[in-house]
């Protein structure tokens, strides 16, 4: 054959063999093929260019040092339909070629031939031999691995020589011995001695026994080559393991009593690497399709934190190259709210370098200015939008108590359309305007206030009076003082937390207000809501199946994740006499890990980076309650939210609230008792909203 390369052209001679026929065919003859010969798999893959009527004959060749092992894998006619899979052997050994042409003249030698019953005494190496065959044939049921026995060193002891180049007189002796004087006096191994002695002059099971024996000495040299190239780095793509994979089951090794399972432990492991790669490949083809997506490009980088480094390198790489091009994009671009609380949080954190996605912190710091000049200009656009809508629904010179209710309102609904950016520029101002004419009507309507708070009675009217006319900070004025201290004592059992930081959150889990902690916890998610927002069209992109469920946990949003968990770590510190020796201990794990995902999102492989263990200690009574709040179900998200709105503002400033709270109040005060029972109430509420039990 010519070889070019990887290209092969040539010639498939097929020889008789003096009557020991190949399987390919049933005459000789020279078949013109090409095809390709892989070094790596040691597959010649061949085509025959015949057109006739039987279409062209496609085999792939397992090629070893001495002999080879064919798989015919497809034989492909012309109207497409393709024939079974066909086996072959092609040994290329002169010394097997002759032992095969004298298996064909010991056939003709026994043409027509039946042994004897030879009478006298039986050899003993003979008798030896017999014994043997018979013990192997026990527990040996191929027809074909049974002529085994005919190729023994007992057989070469008893008959003089290897079976093919034993003499013809002196295999019939032997035979008709076998069939008398070496017969068994029982039935049973009578039987099968009297087989022995038929088994002598069948030349054909002979031949493909010989066959059979080359092939799987061939099989064996290529296995061993195979395995040898699948354990080493040696690069390998799909279509050769799977050429590979095609080529061992066709060959079918379990004929020659190997066992492939290492085969294929070797082969799942090139091909994970293989997925590995493809994925690697496909995630970084996603920072180029979205190269001017600023805030996909964020939440991509940092889906993929936990990859390996070399992987990172490359991320960075695409983050130095896309990522400030693209925040220009991005200012170019916005023009809404949402927008600009992103950019206003991106550039809070723009100025960490550990928190800098960039390899130069400095790009970071421009960014972070682009946008924070992005906003304060679109800040211009809000400002005038704000005292548009003031004008249409608040009116300066109604002095009403109605009217105070429809400012506070108004600056409520304000609040949640713009949040942190009302500190911001132009907006600054235009809020402090809205302010200043509630907080002036306020002052005006103190005695109209108070004669109305003196006509109230209960908790819940008092809560319905403060939420009505006062916003913010509002009841911390001056002006509006007799009030104040009216509510502080009159509330002091329905609002034991009146005046500290995120008081109103504490306060309404105290009363179990689910209405109003819903509206709370709208205003303290708010600084987190749009990262996660974009975190979750950016997981829709990647995988289809993500996206949905992190909407529903964004509609659902809750502080309480945040309040709940600071609650239960900071018990021990706050209360440790409150805790019994009994009570349970949890460790919490931490881990970073190198994550390898295919392209639906399944986990290829996890590679432990580092990890840290914290103990807390708990009443018997929250065992239940962290265990929920800590679960490792990759199903729910509940420890990761809290860990998200731990690092937010608001909410970091409503836990502040929380252990100012527990430094005032014992563990078993009152407030703390309902405080404890709200939060149990609400995550359960919460949890019911997002389908978990």
């Amino acid at each position: 054959m010519g070889v070019d390369g990887a290209d092969v052209q040539g010639v498939l001679r097929v020889e008789s063999l003096n009557g020991a026929v190949p399987r390919l065919t049933t005459a000789d003859a020279d078949i013109p093929v090409e095809g390709t010969y892989d070094p790596a798999v040691g597959v010649l893959s061949l085509t025959t260019q015949s057109g006739d009527r039987r279409g062209e004959l496609i085999f792939d060749v397992a090629v070893s040092d001495v002999g080879s092992v064919a798989v015919a894998s497809e034989q492909r006619h012309i109207n497409g339909r393709g024939a079974p899979r066909a086996r072959a052997v092609f040994a290329t050994d002169r010394d097997e070629k002759a032992a095969l042409e004298r298996i064909a003249v010991l056939s003709a030698a026994f043409e027509g031939w039946r042994p004897d019953m030879a009478e006298g005494s039986c050899p003993t190496a003979l008798a030896a031999w017999r014994d043997e065959t018979l013990a192997f044939q026990e527990t040996r049921r191929d027809p074909v691995e049974q002529y085994n026995i005919f190729y023994t060193d007992a057989f070469r002891k008893a008959f003089g020589a290897s079976y093919e180049t034993v003499e013809p007189e002196r295999l019939k002796e032997n035979a008709s011995l076998l069939r008398g004087a070496c017969r068994p006096d029982d039935r049973v191994r009578g039987n099968a001695t009297n087989q022995l002695a038929y088994m002598v002059g069948q030349g054909q099971p002979h031949q493909d026994h010989l066959l059979w024996r080359f092939e799987s000495a061939a099989a064996g040299r290529w296995v061993e080559t195979r395995s040898d190239v699948l354990k080493s780095d040696t690069p390998m793509t799909s279509a050769q393991l799977n050429l590979l994979d095609t080529m061992w089951h066709g060959i079918g090794f379990g004929r020659y009593g190997y066992n492939i399972s290492d085969l294929n432990a070797d082969m799942e492991r090139r091909r994970a690497i293989l997925r590995a790669e493809e994925n690697r490949a496909d995630m970084l083809a996603f920072y180029d399709r979205y190269k001017d997506r600023f805030e996909l490009l964020i939440e991509v980088a940092r889906n993929h934190a936990n990859q390996d480094e070399d992987f990172l390198v490359e991320v960075q790489d695409k983050l130095d190259t896309y990522l400030e091009p693209a925040s220009e994009v991005y200012v170019r671009d916005a023009n809404n709210v949402s927008e600009a609380e992103y950019m206003l949080a991106w550039a809070a954190q723009a100025g960490t370098a550990e928190l800098c996605p960039l390899s130069k912190p400095t790009a970071c710091r421009r960014i972070g200015k682009r946008f924070e000049a992005r906003v304060t200009d679109m800040a211009k656009d809000f400002a005038e939008a704000l005292e548009q809508a003031a004008a249409r629904r608040t009116a300066k010179a109604d002095r009403s108590l109605e009217q105070l209710a429809t400012q506070v309102t108004f600056a409520g609904d304000m609040d949640m359309l713009y949040g942190d950016l009302l500190e911001i520029g132009k907006l600054t101002d235009s809020w402090a305007d809205v302010t200043d004419t509630r907080q002036n009507l306020q002052k005006r309507l103190a005695k109209p206030l108070q004669a109305e708070l003196d006509t109230l009675s209960g908790a819940e009217a008092l809560i319905r009076f403060e939420r009505r006319y006062f916003f913010g900070d509002d009841l911390g004025q001056g002006s509006v003082r007799k009030v104040s201290e009216t509510l502080d004592a009159r509330l002091a059992d329905e609002a034991p937390f009146r005046g500290l930081e995120g008081g109103d959150y504490l306060n309404a889990l105290v009363n179990q207000d689910i209405t109003r902690l819903r509206e709370l916890d709208a205003h303290y998610t708010r600084g987190y809501r749009p990262m996660i927002a974009l975190a979750g069209a950016s997981l829709s992109m990647m995988n289809p199946a993500a996206g949905p469920a992190l909407e529903r946990e964004l509609a659902n949003l809750s502080a309480i994740h945040g309040v709940f968990g600071a609650y239960l770590l900071n018990y021990q510190d706050a209360w440790p006499k409150c805790l019994k020796s009994s009570d349970p201990v949890f460790e919490v794990t931490k881990s970073q890990s190198t994550v390898t995902r295919n392209e639906f999102g399944q986990e290829i492989s996890n590679v432990t980076n580092w990890t840290t263990r914290d103990q807390y200690k708990v009443p018997a009574s929250l065992e239940p309650h962290f265990r929920t709040l800590w679960r490792s179900d990759v199903r729910t998200s509940d420890a990761r939210f809290m860990d998200w709105l731990l690092n937010d503002r608001k909410t970091n400033g409503l836990v502040d609230g929380l252990d100012d709270a527990m430094k005032q109040h014992g563990c078993d005060s009152p407030a703390v008792r309902k405080l404890e029972q709200g939060m149990i109430a609400y995550y359960g509420d919460v949890s019911r909203r997002l389908g978990r039990r």
